[in-house]
């Protein structure tokens, strides 16, 4: 096995998906108050038939409205969905939590982890890092039965990574921006890449902290934990649907390329794009048409 090296491909998904989260929002937010405004004090003096009767037409300010408050709506709700999976979470650890074997605190401490360390009884061998704001590595004492010293040692660099790079915080806004920007589906392709690129740089990590050997071993002891666990947005763990990319880079030593699926979401993209783009020019011209002090330049 030669040593994996890799892009980072996670963190770049990440930062795409912010960077055109960002975008679109500042494209729907100029102007969106007052071509509100527009539209309500339109449909209040002439009635609702101003809206396919009058031009500018208001339809395409309507429809961006709609698609804003849609997006706000389901963005608020993967937010919510976070909030309460994570406190589910912490309840159903609370309840279990004891003080560990001490080989497992010392390896924590030898892997730098020691202050943020939960140890769950459980005899499923299983670790995830959680928490959005404080973030923690949750191993279960059947992880520290199952495994060897170096193994062990391996997954907790592995999740020493995810630590530094403070990825359930992102695992929770990788989910909520493709929500919130649902007409831009490759946003959600963009979440995946996110998710396997992080768990193969925790990969490379744990390579170069320990070698293949103990990080093989311990890819295929541990497994990817119960349902409410992974159902925790906070929570950055391995599945099994990337076992096959994880083995790919220890055996190639290079991060294997994404599934090259993903040409129609990029045409829709293209297409909500455009058409979030046209109905953005459209408001504009009637936010000047009907509140010309809002935009002093085009009236």
């Amino acid at each position: 096995m030669s040593r994996p090296r890799g892009p980072g491909t996670g963190n770049r998904a990440f930062w795409w998906m912010v960077a055109v989260s960002v975008l679109a929002r500042g494209v729907l937010a100029y102007g969106i108050c007052c071509l509100a405004v527009a539209i309500y004090d339109a449909v209040l003096a002439r009635g609702l038939i101003v809206l396919w009767s009058n031009d500018p037409s208001l339809l395409p300010g309507v429809l961006l409205l709609a698609v804003t408050a849609a997006g706000a709506g389901c963005g608020a709700w993967s937010l919510g969905r976070s909030a309460w999976h994570t406190i589910g979470f912490a309840r159903k650890i609370r309840g279990h939590l004891t003080a560990g074997p001490p080989r497992l605190a010392a390896a924590a401490r030898q892997a730098g982890i020691g202050g943020r360390l939960v140890v769950f009884a459980d005899a499923s061998p299983f670790a995830v890092t959680y928490g959005a704001l404080r973030p923690r590595v949750l191993v279960t004492t059947g992880l520290a039965a199952a495994l060897s010293e170096a193994e062990l040692a391996s997954v907790l660099s592995h999740e020493r990574e995810h630590l530094r790079s403070h990825d359930p915080l992102k695992n929770v806004l990788a989910r909520a921006i493709p929500a919130r920007h649902f007409y831009l589906p490759a946003l959600a392709r963009l979440r995946e890449r996110f998710t396997a690129g992080r768990e193969l740089a925790a990969d490379r990590a744990a390579f170069a902290s320990h070698g293949a050997a103990p990080l093989a071993g311990a890819i295929f002891k541990v497994n990817e934990g119960p349902a409410w666990a992974a159902a925790s947005p906070s929570a950055a763990m391995s599945t099994g649907a990337l076992l096959e990319a994880r083995i790919a880079q220890l055996e190639t030593g290079a991060e294997p390329p994404p599934p090259a699926d993903g040409h129609w979401a990029a045409l829709y993209t293209v297409a909500g794009g455009l058409l979030l783009g046209s109905a953005a020019t459209w408001s504009a011209a009637i936010v000047a048409h009907y509140m010309p002090q809002c935009m002093p330049g085009l009236s």
